[in-house]
């Protein structure tokens, strides 16, 4: 069958794919609601202690592969684990990073970080020969750099600390 160059566009609807370093906000509520399910009766976290936790972990860098399980957060009291994220996503099956994660909630992230002055995972070693203001050390985080909302001298001390370390990559 041929193309058809007459087509009305105006009764057809795409739906735009998910950047591949981005995760369907679907799959990242499963994840919270996982995280929920499985937290102990003595420590049961809602949704929004449950997103409001992982966001805090992601920040002080629950995104990096060799991140210690014992990385946590205590929210309204409750604490949630690095380790009891991973066993969440485990028990899914689920197919994207923690990193994808922090980027897709990038900006959350940000809220949660500014609202509890949390410093990014990276503020202590790239911040330290830098002036920064408190909001600047909040953006300070390794999952940051390609946040479009992210202020431009933050992405280029992210993006040469990412050159440091794999010369030659594109992020």
């Amino acid at each position: 069958m041929a193309f058809n160059e007459n087509v009305d566009f105006t009764t057809i609807k795409v739906i735009p794919d998910t950047p591949p370093a981005m995760v369907p906000d679907g799959e990242i509520d499963n994840l919270t609601a996982k995280i929920v399910a499985q937290s102990p009766a003595a420590n049961k976290l809602t949704e929004d202690e449950a997103s409001i936790g992982l966001a805090i972990i992601l920040q002080k860098g629950g995104t990096a592969k060799k991140a210690q399980g014992t990385i946590y957060a205590t929210v309204n009291g409750k604490k949630l684990t690095l380790s009891e994220v991973r066993k969440a996503m485990t028990d899914l099956n689920f197919k994207y990073t923690l990193r994808q994660v922090a980027r897709t909630k990038a900006d959350f992230i940000f809220k949660v970080a500014s609202n509890f002055s949390i410093n990014g995972d990276l503020s202590q070693k790239l911040g330290m020969d830098e002036s920064l203001t408190p909001d600047e050390k909040y953006w300070l985080s390794n999952f940051q750099m390609n946040n479009p909302n992210c202020p431009g001298k933050i992405k280029k001390l992210l993006k040469d600390h990412y050159d440091k370390l794999f010369p030659g990559n594109n992020p």
